[in-house]
């Protein structure tokens, strides 16, 4: 009643009982995947469908995934970053499934989660909220609309309920001819992973990035300077 069905599923699934030991409950573990798990991916979730909807009432016509936007290479590294990352997600969750490795699926799809909310979707937010231009606009949603569904697609089995909400509404912008229409999110098959859209080169580029950034967050800590406090230069060596 306090966290819901799929806290306590995904909490079990993530726990040493997957692998027949012992485990000591503790409620603080449920609540832990609704705020790092939950929360976050929700709130992307939220985020995309705001500004569907904001697109529609720009355009004054509905909004319709266009997948082969992500069939191709794009403009924005960090688009292909993401869509790239997202199709290892989906390399990484088939293997582990198909070794019934379930405790390991979870911890990958934090970091994933993190890589989507503290990343993508942040430096990516001016685009998605159509800011950049209408060709940028409508690339960012259909980008973030793929990766949510396909991660909803992936995890409906451990999580039917949240997924299920999420995949009623994202549908609506599917066409009635795609593998992505169904009825519901669990008459769908899991993806297989498109290894055309895997990019090393990107992903070690945005790793490097993200590095940097974290040490220069680092350095201002310890030096107790505010992050709204512009700095003339850095150097990276």
């Amino acid at each position: 009643n306090e966290y819901g069905a799929d806290a306590i599923r995904l909490y079990l699934l993530n726990s040493s009982l997957v692998r027949a030991d012992t485990l000591k409950f503790n409620k603080d573990g449920v609540r832990d995947v609704s705020k790092d798990i939950f929360l976050p991916w929700y709130n992307a979730y939220r985020f995309l469908i705001q500004n569907i909807k904001r697109w529609e009432l720009a355009n004054q016509k509905p909004f319709v995934f266009n997948e082969d936007i992500i069939g191709k290479k794009q403009e924005n590294i960090l688009d292909n970053w993401i869509i790239a990352s997202c199709q290892r997600l989906i390399q990484f969750f088939r293997k582990e499934m198909e070794a019934y490795r379930l405790d390991t699926v979870t911890p990958e799809m934090v970091r994933f989660l993190n890589q989507l909310t503290n990343w993508y979707v942040r430096l990516n937010r001016s685009r998605i909220k159509g800011e950049n231009g209408d060709k940028e606009w409508e690339t960012s949603l259909n980008v973030l609309l793929n990766v949510i569904l396909n991660v909803s697609i992936l995890f409906s089995p451990f999580i039917p309920f949240i997924t299920e909400l999420m995949y009623q509404n994202i549908s609506k912008t599917i066409r009635d001819n795609s593998i992505y229409k169904e009825k519901s999110v669990h008459f769908l098959d899991i993806p297989l992973p498109n290894l055309e859209l895997l990019d090393s080169g990107v992903e070690e580029s945005v790793s490097i990035m993200q590095s940097i950034v974290e040490s220069g967050r680092l350095i201002r800590d310890k030096k107790k300077f505010p992050l709204k406090h512009p700095i003339m230069g850095v150097k990276v060596l």
